[in-house]
């Protein structure tokens, strides 16, 4: 029979050894994200959150978004309840409060590089960065300056360090931050790509934002297709668009995932015009692509109400179906998708 100090020492032993097996495996998995749309929590949406609660928008995808290390929306308003409004069709802004919808639904990454977060100017800007700061809620692509605007936000999850540069590409032009202004960050070539670079050096993973494109196209134009691929060649691991409001096709290009657009998410609109869009999820690893997986989904505001819902049937077919057709030319070899969602790429031959 073995002495108590000998027990002891078994213990201790086991104990080690169960570290040693259970820490690296924990410190090294991949980092999931996932990636949605146009997130805009203004106009009729506010209503609705009152009535149902901040968790109401959630309620149909939160299944499918629990197991994200990252989660990550375009910001589309501002919060805040300062300035004055800018001169164009449409201006947002949204009520402090209301960051407990992103709470809820656990998003912990957005980018403010978008045609209307400075819709009620500088003052409300810094109202944002406050509310964001204040609940911990990791943000790019806006500042007081270019300097700030240019800057990444930086997520470290799993033992790996992923950092978002966020741009927007959309008019008015006013909006764009320049050395004495602020605003957000339009992608200047004179530092856009060796800001890319300088991240990967320091950084695991490099996901670059762009709001880009044209509405309700459901097709990237050349000059969409040109960026992402440099930023890419620089050393971006993933490019997600937004602002057409609809889903456009997606690419795989040198083993790195291109989605240009990923249409709306929560947004405060009855439009007839977009009904149908998607959630992207995607394992970062030493690929560093791992699995990609699409959840696309109902955001026909007239039958969710601000409440995504997952595609079946036939009509989750016919999204499937329509996704490949307008990837088809993005990719040289065959992209697939499987009924669960899950995206590959046949090699020709």
């Amino acid at each position: 029979m073995l002495s108590r100090h000998s027990q002891y020492m078994l213990i201790v032993l086991f104990c080690a050894l169960l570290c040693l097996s259970v820490g690296p495996a924990e410190e090294n998995q991949a980092v999931r994200l996932v990636a949605t749309g146009d997130t805009m929590l203004g106009s009729w949406v506010g209503d609705v959150i009152k009535e149902n609660g901040y968790d109401y928008p959630f309620k149909f995808v939160s299944s499918y978004t629990n197991d994200a290390d990252i989660y990550f929306t375009n910001l589309e308003a501002p919060f805040g309840t300062s300035g004055q409004p800018f001169e164009k069709r449409f201006t947002f802004r949204v009520h402090p409060k209301l960051v407990n919808v992103l709470l809820s639904g656990k998003i912990n990454l957005v980018s403010l590089a978008n045609n209307h977060t400075m819709d009620y100017g500088v003052e409300c800007l810094r109202e944002t960065f406050q509310v964001l700061d204040e609940h911990q809620i990791a943000y790019a692509g806006a500042g007081l300056d270019l300097t700030e605007a240019r800057k990444a936000a930086v997520v470290e999850k799993n033992g790996r360090k992923v950092a978002l540069l966020s741009y927007s590409l959309t008019f008015p032009e006013e909006f764009w931050a320049t050395d004495t202004s602020a605003g957000t960050c339009f992608p200047y070539e004179t530092f856009a790509y060796k800001d890319v670079s300088k991240l990967k050096r320091e950084n695991d993973f490099v996901i670059v934002s762009c709001h880009w494109g044209a509405e309700l196209r459901d097709t990237p134009k050349p000059y969409q297709i040109e960026l992402a691929r440099k930023f890419i060649d620089s050393g971006a691991d993933l490019v997600l668009g937004h602002h057409p409001h609809v889903v456009q096709g997606i690419e795989f290009y040198k083993g790195k995932l291109i989605a240009y657009s990923l249409g709306n998410y929560i947004f405060g609109s009855y439009s007839e015009r977009v009904k149908d869009s998607m959630i992207l999820k995607v394992d970062l690893d030493n690929g560093p692509i791992g699995s990609v997986d699409v959840l696309p989904i109902s955001v026909y505001n007239k039958e969710v109400d601000f409440q995504p819902v997952p595609l079946e049937g036939a009509r989750k077919s016919a999204f499937f179906k329509h996704l490949i057709g307008i990837s088809k030319e993005l990719n040289s070899d065959s992209l697939g998708i499987s009924s669960e969602g899950i995206v590959r790429i046949a090699k020709a031959g």
